[in-house]
């Protein structure tokens, strides 16, 4: 049995009306106002780009303006979690998102004034894998819309028909595209942000690129690729351990690296205290060094 269009509008309507509720305008000291979620009664979550510094914030979900402290940060997936000082707000209802399809309707809502703002379309990309922004966060999945929208829904959630939020708006994880942190992710980053202010991520102490090996450093290592160690943090975990300037990682642990995206997936939050062995090319021979990963 099929939807007549004035039922869909009104169900749109309905959802808006709802959980636009939970949608916060959250204005910094620097840049203009960006949205974000009501979490709990007394979290907010919004984008990390939308704050620059500041520690504390002006909220407002339509009925009252409340002054928030900023709990945590984690710029590498451009999250950001609130903490109300006095006041409370409607939490929204999150959704993982493990049934959403492509071709499916979805809303972008946002505050970025007194009112709530919607806009429809629909979920135009579904990543099943999980991958790693610019600056080494994980992002459970790739969640896009193909609905536009303006300066202002930075921070806003993506909402199902059903009005519950499958995840947040972000401008600030890929240079001129507007994606969707999945629910998943944020659960999984807010955790941590609540415990100990940020996430924590393992540390080698290194700044590394990808080099091709000449052809004589191949058949000593039988590797055509490693990362060359270009910076070695003082006092740092690699620079307890060892490890030089000019070295030539090729091997953490079990898993070869061949690339910036391959030490960052290695370098999971699990992986912090633990001893890893690093297989490394120096001085015409390879070598493989002990190192206690630190905190980032």
């Amino acid at each position: 049995m099929g939807i007549s269009a004035a039922e869909l509008s009104e169900a749109l309507s309905s959802v808006v009306e709802t959980t636009g509720k939970s949608v916060i305008r959250v204005e910094g000291s620097r840049r203009r106002p960006v949205s974000g979620i009501a979490w709990s009664k007394t979290h907010i979550i919004t984008v990390a780009h939308g704050l620059e510094g500041d520690q504390t914030v002006m909220v407002a979900d339509g009925t009252q303006t409340l002054k928030a402290t900023v709990r945590g940060i984690d710029a590498a997936t451009d999250i950001a979690l609130l903490q109300l000082v006095d006041g409370e707000v409607t939490p929204a209802s999150f959704d993982d998102g493990e049934a959403v399809k492509v071709g499916q309707l979805s809303l972008l809502l946002a505050r970025p004034g007194e009112t709530v703002r919607a806009t429809s379309g629909i979920v135009s990309a579904v990543g099943r894998k999980s991958w790693r922004s610019a600056r080494g966060g994980e992002i459970d999945r790739w969640l896009e819309a193909d609905a536009p929208h303006q300066p202002g829904f930075s921070g806003g959630p993506m909402v199902g028909i059903d009005g519950r939020v499958l995840g947040m708006t972000s401008t600030g994880l890929v240079q001129r595209t507007s994606l969707t942190i999945p629910t998943t992710t944020l659960k999984r980053v807010v955790a941590q942000l609540q415990s100990h202010g940020r996430v924590r991520q393992s540390h080698l102490g290194l700044s590394m690129q990808p080099v091709q090996l000449p052809e004589a450093v191949r058949t000593i290592t039988d590797e055509e690729i490693g990362l060359l160690v270009i910076g070695v943090e003082a006092g740092g975990p690699a620079e307890k351990a060892g490890i030089l300037y000019g070295d030539t990682v090729l091997h953490l642990g079990d898993d070869s690296v061949k690339t910036l995206a391959d030490l960052y997936a290695y370098l999971k939050t699990d992986r912090v205290g633990q001893t890893t062995t690093v297989k490394l090319y120096r001085s015409g021979k390879v070598e493989r060094v002990q190192v206690v990963l630190g905190a980032k």
